[in-house]
């Protein structure tokens, strides 16, 4: 029986996985750093790197080995991922900073990366170095790139659903070696998260700490690249690491020995955003794609799809969401509000009924929504017979997992 595509690129994925299995793994100056007796009082914080805007460096355009010049005849020049952790600490060193708190730097992934090459093969590595770490480190942070940011806060949470320990998310705007950057403010305001009283993988951006789990970056320029909803911001920087009270504690319990790791994601989703510019036939197109198996749709408001044509035989979204639910392939609604959930008193919402067979979302939103879709894809897909048992990702789809779906739900 040949292999499903989907299969196969999966499997072609998962050998960029970096195991982390010993110690042994780390670089000299990492077990070095471990190896150094602890400091009474001072917390020792593993920062595990693997690229993004915040400690990108410049340098030259080249074409055959050749400088390549703007219209003003200035040097080109782009950045790029660096990972000399001398350079990306020094502006810590020069505060004295750093005499606060025990850094322990890793290089998590094979490469340093641009967050747009972020991956479940990079999230997974991650996952492996904060395990093999959890024992010996009092927090970590983890810094990436922006661009895919949100995503990895919420695979964290999939991947270890009682992490007793912060996991605070860092990335920047303005790489460190400009001027005005953004790069050292958020990286120290992520290391006071990490010794904080916190447990579970939040996000340090600019003034607030936000949740893991309603993360969404909404600006590609400016410091506050990234909000979440007011309820799920659970503390914030203004020279000091201020707390708001709904944070979830540390859980002194969870020891590596008792924490949970599940490291499994499906990567095959195929998300398409519902406007007035979207022909209803098209999903249906999408649904037939071999190297997807799910098709995530951003509707109207609190998951409403047009159900009502302009001409006599024009197919509607909804009928359409129901010849594809007939076939067995999986439509998941979802929110394209930041606070929202699928839950329509309008007849334009009937796609998530048993008739229609669209799956609903709830209120998990953004960034979240794909990456439960990726692990409830992966839980539902049968090794044997080398296909998603659609039943059972409806069903999963329909369950809490880690705190990602706050509402009650019927499938």
């Amino acid at each position: 029986m040949s292999t499903h595509p989907i299969t196969e690129h999966n499997t072609k994925i998962a050998g960029a996985v970096l195991p982390w299995i010993s110690l042994e793994e780390l670089s000299d100056k990492a077990k070095d750093q471990l190896a150094q007796p602890r400091k009474r009082g001072v917390k020792r914080i593993a920062c595990l790197y693997y690229g993004g805007t915040a400690f990108m460096h410049y340098v030259p355009v080249l074409k055959d080995g050749k400088p390549v010049f703007d219209s003003k005849g200035q040097p080109k020049r782009e950045l790029v991922p660096t990972d000399d952790p001398t350079v990306m600490l020094k502006p810590l060193y020069d505060k004295a900073l750093l005499d606060k708190v025990e850094i322990v730097w890793v290089r998590a992934t094979s490469d340093a990366i641009d967050s747009v090459n972020g991956r479940w093969a990079h999230w997974v590595s991650i996952g492996n170095c904060s395990k093999l770490l959890y024992d010996h480190v009092d927090g970590f942070v983890v810094i990436g790139g922006t661009d895919t940011m949100a995503f990895l806060m919420a695979a964290i949470w999939f991947m270890f659903p009682n992490f007793g320990k912060p996991l605070i998310g860092c990335g920047a705007q303005v790489t460190i070696e400009d001027l005005g950057d953004d790069a050292t403010r958020n990286f120290y305001f992520a290391i006071l998260a990490a010794c904080a009283d916190i447990s579970g993988a939040h996000l340090a951006f600019n003034q607030d700490l936000m949740h893991g789990l309603h993360v969404f970056k909404v600006r590609a320029q400016g410091f506050d690249a990234f909000t979440s909803p007011t309820r799920f911001i659970i503390g914030g920087y203004d020279g000091e690491l201020r707390l708001n009270g709904n944070e979830p504690k540390r859980n002194g319990l969870v020891t590596g020995k008792r924490l949970i790791y599940r490291p499994y994601f499906l990567e095959g989703i195929k998300v398409v955003e519902l406007t007035p510019a979207t022909p209803s036939k098209s999903i249906i197109y999408d649904s037939m794609d071999s190297d997807c198996f799910a098709l995530l749709l951003r509707t109207f408001g609190a998951g409403n799809v047009r159900n009502k044509g302009i001409y006599a035989s024009e197919l509607t979204q909804v009928e359409a969401i129901q010849k594809v639910h007939q076939r067995g392939y999986p439509v998941i609604l979802g929110s394209p509000m930041m606070d929202g959930r699928v839950e329509s008193p309008y007849a334009t919402g009937a796609a998530v009924s048993p008739e229609i067979g669209g799956i609903s979302g709830g209120d998990t939103c953004g960034p979240t929504l794909h990456v439960k879709a990726m692990v409830c894809g992966y839980h539902a897909w049968d090794h044997n017979n080398d296909r998603l048992d659609y039943d059972k990702f409806r069903r999963l789809m329909y369950e809490d997992h880690v705190g990602e779906l706050t509402m009650s739900m019927a499938a």
